[in-house]
């Protein structure tokens, strides 16, 4: 499925962002993963609070701890990714810094995905994980931080790894228009059927 913003000032990175399941083998490099977390770096967070903290393994020692963490249907899939990873937030602040620190978190983790599809990669953010162990795996704090999902990241396979449904499902998805949600003033209109 081709996708296209309906908008021509839109960069195409947006629209050719989509989440994969199917990755190769082929590593991604040290290079493009310093560029994908500096690109979460430069994120927007209120009073420059860059709250959002990630966890990744490649083949390195807590590659099997890093897989256990992942939901069983996801890491049918996802273990195949040569980077897989966690993303928390650490609110850190008392008041409104604490209630926007899951909305920057999501800022850097778009940013980190973003920069992934412009290095031809793919990133997938799974909420299926198994919060617990990754509470205890990471030994971060429940009452200071809060580990929001995970994530696959690789260049993209030709599908030949998954099931036979989700190879069917390996395809970017549709959006809806951007008048479904973006209103101007204080009255939305109904959301269209779809």
């Amino acid at each position: 499925m081709e996708r296209s913003p309906d908008s021509p000032l839109v960069d195409p990175v947006f629209a050719e962002r989509w989440s994969s399941r199917s990755f190769s083998d082929t590593p991604v490099s040290d290079e493009q993963l310093a560029a994908m977390f500096e690109a979460a770096r430069w994120a927007p967070s209120w009073m420059n609070n860059q709250p959002w903290v990630f966890f990744y393994e490649t083949d390195g020692p807590d590659r099997a701890d890093m897989e256990a963490i992942i939901s069983e249907f996801n890491r049918g899939w996802a273990v195949a990714a040569p980077v897989i990873g966690l993303i928390a937030s650490r609110p850190g602040v008392e008041g409104f810094m604490a209630r926007t620190a899951e909305f920057d978190t999501g800022a850097a983790a778009m940013s980190l995905a973003h920069q992934a599809t412009k290095l031809g990669l793919a990133v997938h953010l799974m909420g299926g994980i198994e919060l617990d162990l990754a509470y205890e795996k990471t030994g971060l704090n429940r009452d200071e931080a809060n580990i929001l999902c995970a994530f696959a990241a690789g260049h993209r396979g030709d599908g030949s790894n998954l099931s036979e449904k989700l190879q069917s499902r390996e395809q970017p998805s549709d959006r809806m228009p951007a008048a479904a949600f973006a209103f101007r003033g204080l009255t939305p209109t109904p959301r269209p059927e779809t």
